[in-house]
């Protein structure tokens, strides 16, 4: 049980952090967006593409102590997914990359739709995360017609999301602490060993 409360608790910093930092990247994109809109996108694929690789790991080392570790791995393949699509606004044909943001918001909203219905007794937390899928939906059917959108849309959009999306890993990094966590960590009495007599 201490080995499942010490990757729980891992993982949720993991989030957090990486939640505050991609807020403060669309953030800081959006209030100077001549100067660092570009460069603040590029810096959010490289955190996206590090804290991914460290989310995967993480999963493979609790795979043997919790039967939550597949959630990590999806969310660090989601997030390197992610990394690899914002490398690729300067790599691919504009449209490519639109149908890939696509495809991306599409398997993200699945994600996420599949684990509120594993958490459906939990009202607020099924609505949250629903709420998310939807807007998932959305942004993937606009990435996918809107044929008016420019490299200059996909990249304001995209601070938006940033801001957006580390609001939401944030917000799931303190939920992971604050409900997740007491169930997993072991209590005073779990350590105690019975009494010998005679």
């Amino acid at each position: 049980m201490a080995g499942i409360s010490q990757e729980v608790t891992r993982f949720g910093s993991t989030v957090r952090v990486k939640g505050a930092l991609m807020l403060a990247c669309g953030v800081v994109a959006l209030v100077w967006q001549d100067e660092t809109l570009v460069a603040a996108m590029l810096i959010t694929g490289l955190l996206l593409a590090a804290s991914g690789l460290y989310e995967m790991g993480i999963a493979v080392a609790s795979r043997g102590e919790t039967r939550g570790w597949p959630l990590a791995l999806a969310d660090g393949l989601a997030c390197v997914g992610l990394a690899a699509l914002t490398a690729s606004i300067t790599l691919l044909p504009f449209r490519t990359t639109m149908v890939l943001t696509s495809l991306w918001l599409a398997l993200y909203a699945a994600l996420v739709g599949a684990l509120a219905f594993a958490l459906w007794p939990m009202p607020r937390t099924r609505a949250a995360l629903l709420a998310w899928a939807t807007l998932d939906l959305l942004l993937a059917g606009m990435a996918l017609f809107f044929r008016d959108a420019t490299i200059f849309t996909l990249l304001y959009v995209g601070a938006g999301y940033a801001i957006a999306f580390g609001l939401f890993q944030l917000a799931a990094g303190i939920w992971m602490r604050r409900v997740v966590l007491p169930y997993v960590t072991p209590t005073r009495q779990a350590g105690w060993k019975p009494a010998r007599h005679g």
